[in-house]
């Protein structure tokens, strides 16, 4: 509570306006419920950062990529024939 209260008396000074140590006590109260509530009120807790997302996203498919095995086709290369290989599209792993 000290520090909302310091900065709305350094604000109120700053800004030339008298208050007396109840009314600075007031707003800060509201301030320090307002900051409580900044997240929710935006969205931020529902939110997921898209940090987290990508992460998600990456594990995911690195999972898929250890999953996957050799190509018995084209044992590996891609190509069949000459071609890029039918059952692997190309990647060597199915």
């Amino acid at each position: 509570m000290d520090y909302w209260k310091e900065c709305i008396a350094e604000a109120f000074d700053d800004a030339g306006i008298t208050a007396t140590e109840d009314q600075i006590i007031t707003v800060a109260d509201w301030i320090e419920g307002a900051h409580e509530n900044f997240g929710m009120a935006n969205g931020y807790d529902v939110i997921s950062s898209p940090a987290v997302t990508e992460l998600k996203s990456v594990k995911k498919e690195l999972q898929t990529e250890r999953g996957k095995v050799r190509c018995y086709q084209c044992k590996g290369t891609g190509y069949y024939m000459g071609y890029d290989c039918w059952e692997c599209n190309g990647t060597g792993r199915v």
